[in-house]
């Protein structure tokens, strides 16, 4: 990848700390491939939060609801199951935004006893935030705090014609949001994308558009792993 296409990017590596991230995650951002680590703070160990603040890379947390929705432990699983338990938990009250916003300040609190300041940034564990009806907590609890950047995308998310449901939802879910973030001073990307979302980072990456877009990756799936080593 030339220094140009490079310099479009930040790299978000999500996840840190669940499952086997903290290795490849902190190998690559030692090679300077990563440029945000998202950290799921009731699963990092004292001695991975310590080997993280090290590196000086920055640190998002990024808020979960993992308790609440019962799922988003696996590596991977059926987006339909899991959005249908969502819309189930939601419809019938065991999520609602006061339980939420009660998880996600206690996450921030939790993040800063562990590494003894506030995060760079805000995004969330399977882009929970983005759902319209938690998304004005999210933007709310990122000011309260003085957390300046968030993942979202002023110009939205990047989706190639054989994208992912899951971007297209997102996608959705932007418009709906877009004029409450419009109303903050909070910054964040030009552009959204997810590496899961694309068939062909290849192909993708010869046609970028203008301005910076956030690429969030899972560096726990070996071919997103080899992808970013290949590319980056």
């Amino acid at each position: 990848m030339t220094k140009s296409i490079r310099e479009s990017f930040i790299v978000t590596a999500d996840d840190y700390g669940i499952r086997q991230t903290a290795e490849p995650i902190l190998r690559l951002v030692h090679e300077g491939k990563v440029d945000r680590v998202a950290v799921l703070i009731h699963y990092v160990s004292a001695e991975q939060a310590a080997a993280l603040l090290q590196t000086g890379v920055k640190i998002d947390l990024h808020l979960e609801l993992i308790r609440l929705l019962r799922s988003g432990e696996k590596v991977r699983g059926s987006v339909l199951l899991r959005g249908i338990g969502f819309v189930f938990r939601y419809l019938s009250g065991q999520v609602t935004k006061r339980k939420v916003e009660r998880e996600w300040r206690d996450q921030i609190e939790r993040f800063r006893e562990v590494f003894g300041r506030l995060p760079d940034g805000l995004n969330s564990h399977e882009h929970v935030h983005s759902f319209p009806a938690f998304f004005g907590t999210f933007l709310r609890l990122a000011e309260e705090y003085g957390i300046a950047y968030i993942r979202f995308g002023k110009q939205g998310t990047l989706i190639p014609l054989h994208g992912a449901f899951i971007g297209r939802m997102l996608s959705f879910f932007w418009k709906r949001t877009y004029a409450a973030y419009a109303k903050t001073h909070l910054i964040t990307s030009d552009y959204l994308v997810s590496l899961d979302w694309l068939p062909d980072f290849k192909a993708f990456s010869q046609h970028l558009p203008a301005g910076s877009i956030e690429l969030v990756v899972h560096l726990e799936r070996e071919e997103e792993y080899r992808t970013l080593l290949e590319y980056f």
